[in-house]
């Protein structure tokens, strides 16, 4: 099992990572002449891809060799290594880009910068706690992983943590919301707890269900969050 200190070691290089996405994302956005809304939008189009991309690449990068340093630690005998994940697709980045755009028309562009430092802060780590889902998942000495959150975080996130269970199910994602700073821990303990049947209903994928079914899920995910 990681300790707090492994634990806030993964933290750290991800705020720096982070902070590193919004300090360019904001000497980008300082760059655009918000007059002419639809060059800034068709700029930012371009520009949040690559952002995404470039920085995904290094979480991904800095949470697989965390992850084998972990295992090293651990003393798991077999040998393994992380699997590096892929950063979030472009077309992702495009279409949040194209949502938030409607700011930029109005006389509070300012607010366009703010819904993008919380899309950058997701897509950014995003990759980096894939990485050590995927790896938990293939690693054939894991047992899963867990989500770790911070002091004071939302109920979303406390209820998806599975008080302090592992995920074990390879089709399960890593859902997170804008600035959310919680992230994937692996365990190679064998009787580590498996989260609640609430946390993976919590962590389906939404964006298929139709009116009805989105509304009892979402339904279910409120009530079990007033329990905690």
């Amino acid at each position: 099992m990681a300790a707090p200190t492994d634990v806030a070691t993964i933290r750290q290089a991800n705020a720096s990572i982070e902070a590193l996405a919004v300090r360019d994302l904001r000497a980008f956005w300082a760059s655009l002449d918000l007059s002419r809304p639809e060059r800034a939008r068709d700029a930012l189009l371009e520009f949040l891809p690559v952002l995404s991309s470039q920085y995904g690449e290094a979480a991904a990068v800095v949470a697989a060799d965390w992850y084998d340093e972990l295992r090293s630690a651990a003393g798991v005998p077999s040998r393994f290594r992380a699997v590096m994940a892929a950063p979030v697709p472009a077309e992702a980045a495009v279409a949040q880009v194209r949502f938030g755009a409607r700011h930029l028309f109005t006389d509070t562009p300012q607010q366009m910068l703010v819904f993008l430092e919380g899309v950058a802060s997701k897509y950014v780590l995003q990759p980096g706690r894939d990485t050590v889902q995927l790896s938990a998942a293939a690693d054939p000495a894991a047992r899963g992983w867990h989500r770790e959150v911070r002091a004071g975080a939302c109920d979303f996130c406390r209820l998806l943590a599975g008080r302090g269970g592992v995920y074990t199910e390879k089709t399960v994602r890593f859902a997170a919301h804008h600035n959310c700073h919680c992230v994937a821990v692996p365990s190679w303990d064998a009787s580590a707890p498996e989260v609640p049947v609430s946390a993976y209903v919590a962590s389906r994928r939404t964006s298929g269900m139709s009116p009805a079914p989105r509304a009892e899920h979402n339904r279910r995910l409120r009530d079990y969050m007033s329990s905690l």
